[in-house]
């Protein structure tokens, strides 16, 4: 028998619109066996106003009712709510999604603003910590292209990418055997002596030629290029880490992806 996935989903309150939740229905329905809705209900407090004159830092279970349990109902999903005061939000979100067993944790994201994407602290921590995959939803779903696009470095001698490469195709070709979409590759390199084995990879990814990209450049710039002529539903990247002081962000090439793509990125780290 399968295992009933879980699907863990977080909500900001605070906002009115919700489409991780809207996106996290779509993918229940979208399967022959239901998965149950872990709906995690909490605020960043670094990302909100603070001030007590804010109205939308005040919930009551009417507002519950009406925008989490009715549209759960209607679907015929079963589900279960978490209500969280801590203070530490990535923390909780991971704890949680963990307890839980959660196989896909669901985050929306604001649409870009100026030329340059950022993530707080507390979201990169979901990032490197969760225990299963982490979708970042962009936007409000769109129609159906049919193409899931895999980022990977297979040019590389290094243990954890290799491991981390292999991770990032597993999660693609599930989630084109689940959506009936068609597989990409993508892989950008430095310069010819950095040319990665075309073989090797079409191998491992079991994709006809045509969809394996190679492609000389910047890695961000080669995915983000491929993803739109494509126009890939979703992009397939993973992420070893991102390094932090109190004074400086040391810019992890994750975060020029996504400020780069528009399209839902699924994000794998070495310990799912």
């Amino acid at each position: 028998m399968l295992n009933r996935e879980t699907l863990f989903v977080v909500i900001n309150p605070t906002l009115q619109k919700h489409v991780a939740f809207e996106r996290a229905i779509s993918i229940a329905n979208s399967r022959s066996i239901k998965p149950h809705i872990v709906t995690f209900i909490g605020v960043d407090s670094t990302r909100i106003d603070d001030n007590p004159a804010n109205a939308a830092l005040f919930r009551t279970d009417q507002w519950v009712e009406e925008h989490i349990h009715a549209p759960l109902r209607q679907h015929n999903l079963t589900s279960t709510v978490i209500y969280s005061w801590c203070s530490h939000w990535a923390n909780s979100i991971v704890h949680s999604a963990s307890e839980c067993d959660a196989s896909l944790i669901l985050l929306r994201t604001e649409p870009n603003v100026g030329p340059k994407f950022t993530f707080n602290n507390a979201k990169w921590r979901v990032f490197k910590e969760s225990k299963c995959p982490v979708l970042l939803v962009r936007s409000e779903e769109r129609p159906h292209s049919g193409v899931v696009l895999a980022a990977v470095k297979w040019q590389t001698h290094n243990e954890e990418q290799k491991i981390l490469n292999a991770k990032i195709l597993r999660q693609a070709k599930a989630v084109a055997a689940q959506t009936g979409s068609q597989l990409h590759v993508v892989n950008a390199y430095k310069d010819s002596l950095s040319h990665p084995n075309r073989g090797a990879l079409l191998a491992q990814a079991d994709v006809p030629n045509a969809n394996a990209h190679l492609l000389q450049g910047d890695s961000t710039q080669v995915v983000a290029s491929v993803a739109k002529g494509l126009n890939a539903d979703i992009v397939v990247a993973g992420t070893k880490g991102h390094s932090y002081s109190s004074h400086q962000v040391k810019v992890a090439k994750l975060e020029q992806l996504i400020s780069l793509v528009t399209v839902d990125l699924l994000i794998v780290n070495q310990d799912h």
